[in-house]
């Protein structure tokens, strides 16, 4: 039920509006691009069956990017349709589609279409919604990824109210640890205190930070 909700907000994004692009990761992926320069910023959710809140949220987010670029207006004081003509943002509202009705444990290894997917077109950032534990998670600084990296993380904590976390065991966390060494990406994970109302309100004003600072880097 989920992933059909899912299909049809993705292709009636599509349908809209005329800058939005449907592709699939993977052949079975779907993902969402607005703005076609190179090394995009990548927002990744659904980690998993159960986390479906993540998914909804991405897509709302990209709407609000969408209707903003359409109608001149400006998300967290960055003109949308400005910044789009030097960025791109790409969306993944479900990285690991439930394949069946039991949820069950997920391993880094059932990431590798998104893997692979950053290792074939280079990312300018990478930010990934997982979990519950209440913290902004990202990568130990190594001297091949830009200054920036700990900007962004202290801004992403300042805007969401959440503390910066030094290990985790989330996925997505293991991931961006990945993305970070193999890739060189910037990477980070938004994982809120909880799934209700304020915390998720929290989290989509990270997500306009973190558009922000892209923009402007």
């Amino acid at each position: 039920m989920f992933m059909s909700a899912l299909w049809d907000t993705v292709f009636s994004l599509n349908d809209r509006y005329e800058n939005a692009e449907v592709f699939l990761i993977d052949n079975h992926i779907p993902a969402l691009r607005f703005g076609h320069a190179d090394k995009p910023v990548v927002f990744a959710g659904g980690f998993g069956a159960a986390e479906w809140q993540s998914g909804v949220l991405l897509l709302q987010f990209f709407e609000h990017l969408l209707f903003d670029a359409d109608h001149g207006k400006s998300m967290a004081g960055i003109a949308v349709r400005k910044a789009f003509k030097k960025r791109s943002v790409v969306i993944i509202p479900t990285v690991c589609p439930p394949k069946m009705a039991v949820e069950e444990p997920l391993h880094i290894e059932d990431l590798s279409p998104l893997a692979k997917y950053l290792s074939f077109h280079p990312a300018g950032m990478l930010v990934c919604l997982n979990g519950a534990d209440g913290a902004i998670y990202a990568p130990a600084s190594n001297e091949l990824l830009p200054f920036e990296s700990e900007t962004v993380e202290k801004i992403l904590c300042a805007c969401s109210n959440l503390p910066a976390g030094e290990k985790s065991r989330l996925v997505g966390a293991r991931f961006c640890a990945w993305a970070s060494q193999k890739a060189l990406l910037p990477s980070f994970v938004i994982s809120p205190a909880s799934l209700e109302a304020s915390a998720i309100a929290h989290t989509y004003r990270a997500l306009e930070e973190t558009f922000a600072v892209a923009a402007l880097l």
